[in-house]
């Protein structure tokens, strides 16, 4: 990826998205900082790159990529600063886990809305403001998706439907914006860590025995 493209990465206070925003602003990469809610986690991020570009050029967006009048402030917001926008990586997500039959309405929305609906309309209120032949959008899937589990049907439901727009969106835009999904295994973020109980060697060791890499 070249230097200076300006690149949305939803949900990126922490977890892999605060990673992805550090390791583009580390390459040259102008990076906008999106959350939700985690502001005190987005103000640390936004100190963390700083250094590697101008103070000025860091925009901190909450968003919530479910509302499109929220998106399309972002959005604005980012081209306003920027100039222009390149790059939109879908990584917003939440998990609201629960037994099928105990799940409430409100679990399933939350879930849905956010992960699915929100890269939809994140996807759609970027291609206006792309610049067409540089445009690509990355959508965050999860290995989950392809893979089920007890008590999370809402969040591998939403992951495997960003896989499938990920298709229909490639189709659609090429060849000006390309899309793509990544689909990513276990990472090392606090928000799995805890979820799945990782800080307990045993856990950790049995879960690494799954992977073929070991790691």
């Amino acid at each position: 990826m070249t230097e200076s493209r300006v690149i949305l990465v939803t949900g990126s206070s922490r977890g892999i998205g605060a990673g992805l925003v550090a390791g583009f602003a580390r390459k040259g990469c102008r990076a906008a900082i999106n959350y939700a809610k985690s502001e005190e986690e987005a103000n640390r991020l936004y100190g963390e790159i700083v250094g590697f570009t101008d103070s000025d050029e860091v925009p901190l967006v909450r968003t919530d990529v479910s509302v499109r009048a929220d998106v399309r402030d972002m959005f604005d917001r980012v081209v306003a600063n920027f100039g222009r926008i390149d790059v939109l990586i879908n990584n917003a997500g939440i998990n609201r886990d629960g037994p099928f039959l105990e799940m409430s309405d409100k679990q399933w929305r939350r879930v849905v809305d956010t992960i699915l609906t929100g890269t939809f309309i994140c996807s759609q209120e970027f291609v206006p403001r792309s610049k067409g032949e540089n445009g690509c959008i990355i959508n965050i899937s999860a290995s989950t998706a392809i893979r089920a589990r007890k008590n999370g049907c809402n969040y591998r439901s939403a992951k495997a439907g960003v896989i499938n727009l990920t298709r229909c969106l490639a189709l659609e835009l090429a060849p000006e914006i390309r899309v793509n999904c990544i689909t990513p295994g276990f990472i090392e973020t606090e928000e799995v860590m805890t979820r799945c109980s990782l800080c307990n060697p045993e856990n950790l060791t049995a879960l690494i025995n799954t992977i073929p890499m070991g790691r």
